[in-house]
């Protein structure tokens, strides 16, 4: 080795001028082949140059479209959580003031959407639909397109429909009146499938937006870039195609690149005697391709530049690159010594290449099962004196705070350390056991002891003091603290794997004792024997406390129920957590301000994330800082919270009333209120925003409930149905019940029967 590095060195001082003079040609040959490449395939580069070029710029108008229409499905999903919106969605029967008001409610939304065009409301069961402040007949709205499509069904949710409208200020003409004007995007929003859509939120987009969006990037675009969706349908046109044609039948151009399946590309077609660079590039979200149409004669001529160009250029690059070699020549020396010093740094790696091997074997066989034969090979080529017919015995290490070590130390700083760490171990066991150290990678090192005697006391306590010796040494030479878990006795090699994985499973463990622990993989199996009882006493003090805003009492509560987890299983301590964020859920029910704003996701995060705590206290520290956010909602809160609970209590007494006297015929709000001690409209009131809902509806709603359940025996008749549920009156009663339920009671009579039981 070293010879051939002594005649390098020789070979490197002679050859200088050599290496000169070849450099040279090297340079002046490199420029030629290069200058004739480029003027040989200058079409091609040409090409690809102005594709690339055009496939960024359609790409460009891809995303600025798929940001709009996110845009606009963002405001749909706006407009759909105003209560407003959502009662012309779905009540039937409003009143002409309740539908300006509501109507008006919509209005005030701050819609941020450039080039909206119109929104509508759908309301199938209403025969209505919403526009403008306005309430249209469905049979009479100007847009029966739209009608149309929300009857048939089978629209695609939230996907752009392209579509011709009339303007939207000619909606009070007369129908045969109003002219096509508005190219437009349509949105639908609904809820439930789309072979029945009952109600809907339609957003229409001018197509304007795209236009200039297409100009602000090339005026010259406008005219020669079009878009089609996978049926052929042309979404943006220009002055050879009109926009809502179709082009399956009438451009076989077109069509062969609508068929296309790749993302982008080009093909070069001559059209009406005029050759063209066409290219598509398709929308990562959208069903549409994006087309482009170059004149060929524009990428010729800008090749004849960039040639011409091309050329100068590397004249001049060749006349420096000549100057250029007579200083470079200099550090050829210097640059044959970097390759001698890599040849010594290679010949210093293959010294080390048998450990590297080891340790590859190593890592195999305590992670799969391998053949006998095999084993006993590797055993013998590496030099590993175990004897197979005496037992084993696993001790796995881990280093303690593994995150803040990674950040501190760099990717060979920790390969060193932990190359010190495996020294250490092997100099401290081979005095009692004959053993190997392996990297197990992510701060996991493992020890593999062959043990002359399994199970004694004396191997036990001498197991323990050398794992303990370990852990100090570690920490005293190299500052790095250890935990350890150490396997149970093992009959067989084979058994390795399993054990090592006991082991990780045992140093989950350490959470609960801290860094520098000594688990046993026996111990550890006992604990999770132990069946643990979730503290659901605890956790109600922690709901109390949470509502009434108390921080030192849900952080004092919260660890008596962590610290209640120790002595038993992780999973123990995961459910708890779990079952802590569905029992915050439940108890937060109840206050709609509470669960719309408290978030239950971090805790459920948090308890899947127990393993990578090093002690209780730091899971207790981001278990409180979970609580931050509820407390915070809490204490915003107090005044509702309290003002919820006095309603509920009268809302359960209301409820209570009805649910007793709701076949009283005479039993209406005025008599509640009279029971209640309460005025009448003092009453309606605190319902009505207590529930959403009118205290006349519920009583309504709830008789026509008893109705049913009464109809679902055949012997009922439908009067004595009526009668018993509140109802003197049996035309208002039939009256009520389809409103309410779609069908007359006989119908709903007929159905509930003729289901299978």
């Amino acid at each position: 080795m070293f010879t051939f590095i002594s005649r390098n060195k020789r070979g490197a001082m002679l050859s200088y001028f050599k290496i000169f003079i070849s450099f040279v040609a090297i340079v002046i040959a490199a420029n030629i082949v290069m200058s004739s490449s480029m003027y040989v395939n200058y079409e091609r580069h040409s090409i690809k140059q102005v594709q690339t070029y055009t496939a960024e710029e359609l790409a460009q108008i891809s995303y600025s479209t798929n940001f709009m229409f996110e845009a606009a499905k963002m405001t749909l999903m706006q407009l759909y959580a105003n209560p407003a919106v959502l009662k012309l969605l779905n009540q039937v029967d409003l009143s002409e003031l309740e539908t300006a008001s509501l109507l008006s409610q919509v209005g005030v939304v701050n819609i941020n959407l450039p080039f909206l065009n119109s929104i509508y409301i759908y309301n199938k069961r209403a025969n209505l639909i919403y526009f403008d402040g306005k309430a249209f007949p469905i049979s009479t709205f100007p847009d029966q397109d739209m009608i149309h499509r929300l009857k048939d069904g089978g629209m695609a949710n939230l996907h752009p429909i392209a579509r011709k409208i009339p303007a939207p200020t000619g909606y009070t003409q007369m129908l045969a009146e109003r002219p096509e004007k508005d190219e437009i995007y349509s949105f639908v929003f609904y809820d439930g499938n789309s072979t029945q859509i009952d109600n809907a939120l339609v957003l229409n987009v001018s197509q304007i937006w795209l236009k200039n969006t297409i100009e602000s990037m090339d005026p010259r675009m406008s005219n020669n870039t079009l878009v089609v969706d996978s049926s052929g349908l042309i979404v943006l046109g220009n002055e050879r195609y009109n926009y809502l044609d179709r082009i399956q039948g009438s451009d076989e151009d077109l069509r062969e690149i609508s068929n296309q399946s790749s993302s982008s590309g080009y093909l070069i077609k001559t059209i009406d005697e005029v050759k063209y660079l066409i290219t598509y590039v398709s929308s990562p979200i959208l069903d549409w391709k994006y087309i482009k149409f170059t004149p060929y004669e524009a990428v010729s001529g800008k090749l004849k530049q960039v040639m011409l160009w091309t050329l100068i250029i590397f004249l001049v690059v060749t006349l420096l690159s000549v100057l250029a070699v007579r200083y470079i020549s200099k550090f050829v020396y210097g640059l044959f010594s970097s390759r001698i010093r890599e040849l010594e740094n290679k010949y210093d790696n293959e010294k080390t290449n048998g450990f590297e091997k080891k340790q590859q074997f190593l890592r195999m066989l305590v992670t799969k099962k391998m053949e006998d034969g095999m084993v006993r090979k590797r055993l013998a080529r590496y030099g590993i004196n175990f004897q197979l017919e005496l037992g084993f015995m696993t001790v796995l290490f881990k280093i303690d705070h593994y995150e803040q070590f990674g950040e501190q130390y760099s990717l060979e700083d920790r390969a060193l350390l932990s190359y010190g760490m495996m020294n250490v171990i092997g100099e401290l066991a081979s005095a009692q056991f004959r053993n190997e150290a392996v990297d197990l990678g992510d701060g996991y090192i493992g020890m593999l002891l062959n043990l002359d005697a399994q199970g004694s006391e004396e191997s036990a306590v001498k197991l323990e003091e050398l794992v303990k010796a370990i852990q100090d040494n570690v920490e005293k030479f190299l500052g790095v603290s250890l935990s350890a878990a150490l396997g149970e006795g093992l009959e067989e090699m084979e058994e390795l794997p399993g054990s090592i994985s006991l082991c990780r499973e045992a140093l989950e463990y350490k959470l609960f004792y801290g860094p520098r622990s000594l688990l046993y993989v026996s111990g550890i199996k006992e604990i999770k024997k132990k069946d643990f009882v979730f503290p659901e006493g605890v956790v109600a003090e922690i709901i109390d406390a949470l509502l009434e805003g108390d921080d030192d009492a849900v952080r004092l509560s919260c660890r008596r129920m962590i610290e209640s987890t120790r002595g038993y299983s992780m999973a123990s301590l995961q459910s708890t957590v779990l079952r802590l964020a569905l029992s915050l859920k439940e108890g937060m029910q109840k206050f709609p301000v509470l669960a719309d704003e408290i978030h239950y996701g971090p805790f459920i995060d948090l308890a899947g994330r127990l393993a990578g705590f090093e002690t209780l206290d730091d899971m207790m520290d981001k278990l409180n800082e979970r609580f931050a956010g509820p407390l915070e909602v809490i204490h915003r809160s107090q005044k509702t919270i309290r003002k919820y609970e006095r309603y509920s209590g009268i809302l359960s007494q209301v409820q209570a009333y009805v649910e007793q006297d709701y076949a009283n015929p005479n039993l209406n709000p005025e008599l509640i209120a009279q029971h209640l001690q309460l005025s009448a409209k003092y009453l309606r009131t605190l319902y009505l925003k207590a529930s959403g809902e009118s205290l006349g509806e519920y009583i309504t709603r709830y008789r026509l409930d008893q109705a049913k359940s009464l109809l679902e025996n055949m012997e009922t008749t439908v009067q004595e149905a009526a009668a018993r549920s509140g109802f003197i009156n049996i035309n208002y009663f039939y009256t009520l019940f389809k409103k309410y339920n779609g069908i007359t009671p006989n119908e709903f009579r007929s159905l509930t029967n003729s289901e299978p039981s």
